[in-house]
């Protein structure tokens, strides 16, 4: 199974592609600015992990966002920003909205789609001296592919000024094409070996730290009337065999946990932060009546039972815990007071559901608001992060005591991990279940909420729980 466009239509379409870049170059002298040239290409049906696995090489920077209902691959850079400090969602807001109105697309047959931004954040509004990655980070990717619905799609994005040499970037865009259905044929004859090749790596795992001491250093801070609950992470350093195979991993983690949000993000320098997280931050999406904004409020869990009849119970006991219905409102009360704030009416049930996930059931409360016309994605992961889901209530305080307590750097664990389209839809999840791997090595991370109630060895249990599910997956 080939890629389209064959090799007996790639000289008209880069014949059509010179054309289109052209006219760009024109509209970009004239306004005396860039223009983002974006074109979709048909083609094959690939699984974007298996085109990751091929052109990873090609590509060390990557994107990787899977849903149920949709999967996108960002491969490259063509634009991007870097940011650090209390402003950067600010700053990334303003660079999403310059090059949302500079964006000119192929006037061609066949669906379009537009460039995404794609977006990562540390969960400290400044990267940690050693960290691997910066504190904010936005990039148009070169090569995306999108799925969805059972149509797969590939768009390429370039930056046109009037400096650019048009006829290097058509040979430019011929070499990638050619590689893209190369890869695409490669990865259809290998699809058996690849799939063969999902295997657990032997592993040694270590504590980076002692969780148990950290939830009773904290524990008397909470009997007081300041801090109401505080999220610990835990971390643990896991040594392979062998180097971790991403793309191996990220198919394993659909096949374990296909109801989860599965992600993946390199720096471009070999490490990579991916993970399984069940918690969205937000989506935005357009509907007949306007923008409509969904978010969760995730917080309170338990184990799984062995059979039908112990999982029950044990469900039972969760919407029935009073420490983990207060640890689950807490959660409720804060997004909804923050979209308040926002102008926003929230829309959401009194009593939480129930999410139950492969190895682990957690309290669940959607919450919906119709979103104003210049109320922008990046406004809202602002306000919403971090979440008391992840932090701690008040949050201020919490991230402080935070800081102070655990003693390793989050990186981008329980952070903003997502995407903008160009027409303003946009969806985020929570980083957490999530682990940070640099080839042999990998740190998971998990983390539990702590109130008064709290008993240090139960906190225990539910994150061992949590970084088992991740452990599990890696290949």
């Amino acid at each position: 199974m080939a890629v389209a466009p064959y090799q007996s239509d790639l000289f008209k379409r880069c014949k059509e592609i010179y054309g289109f870049l052209s006219d760009c170059q024109r509209q970009a002298t004239r306004d005396q600015h860039a223009k983002l040239a974006n074109f979709t290409i048909p083609i094959s049906a690939i699984e974007p992990w298996l085109a990751l696995q091929q052109l990873e090489n090609t590509y060390p920077i990557h994107f990787y966002y899977s849903t149920a209902q949709f999967t996108l691959l960002g491969l490259g850079r063509t634009i991007d920003l870097l940011a650090a400090g209390p402003d950067r969602f600010e700053r990334m807001h303003l660079f999403v909205d310059v090059w949302r109105r500079r964006i000119l697309s192929s006037n061609q047959s066949g669906p379009t789609v537009k460039p995404y931004f794609l977006c990562g954040f540390t969960f400290f509004d400044r990267a940690a001296t050693n960290s691997l990655f910066d504190a904010a980070q936005v990039f148009v990717p070169r090569l995306q592919i999108t799925q969805r619905d059972g149509k797969t799609t590939a768009s390429l994005n370039y930056l046109i000024d009037d400096a650019v040499n048009i006829t290097r970037t058509v040979d430019d865009i011929r070499k990638r094409l050619q590689a893209l259905e190369t890869a695409a044929e490669r990865a259809v004859r290998n699809t058996q070996t690849v799939s063969s090749e999902i295997l657990r790596t032997p592993k040694v795992v270590k504590d980076v730290g002692d969780f148990e001491k950290m939830v009773s250093t904290v524990l008397p801070t909470l009997k007081g009337e300041t801090l109401h609950k505080v999220v610990l992470a835990d971390a643990l350093d896991v040594l392979s065999a062998s180097s971790f195979c991403i793309p191996a991993s990220l198919k394993a983690l659909g096949i374990a946990y296909s109801d989860c949000y599965i992600f993946s993000l390199s720096n471009g320098r070999g490490p990579v932060f991916m993970g399984a997280s069940p918690e969205r931050l937000l989506s935005i999406t357009d509907t007949t009546g306007g923008k409509k904004l969904a978010t969760d409020a995730l917080a309170g869990s338990a184990a799984r039972g062995l059979t039908v009849k112990a999982d029950q119970s044990i469900a039972q006991q969760l919407l029935n815990n009073p420490k983990e219905i207060y640890e689950h409102q807490v959660v409720v009360d804060f997004i909804v007071e923050q979209l308040i704030q926002l102008g926003l009416t929230p829309e959401f049930s009194a009593s939480p559901q129930l999410l139950r996930l492969a190895n682990i059931q957690h309290l669940h409360t959607p919450i919906q608001a119709l979103l104003p016309r210049d109320l922008k994605p990046l406004n809202v992961v602002k306000i919403l992060h971090p979440t008391p889901a992840v932090a701690g209530l008040p949050r201020s305080i919490a991230s402080r005591l935070l800081q102070a307590t655990e003693s390793f750097d989050r990186e981008l664990y329980a952070s903003p991990i997502g995407w903008i389209d160009a027409n303003g839809n946009s969806e985020f999840v929570v980083g957490i279940r999530s682990a940070l791997i640099d080839g042999r090595q990998a740190r998971l991370f998990a983390g539990a909420g702590i109130v008064a109630q709290s008993a240090p060895d139960r906190e225990l249990a539910e994150v061992r729980l949590k970084l088992q599910a991740l452990l599990g997956a890696l290949v």
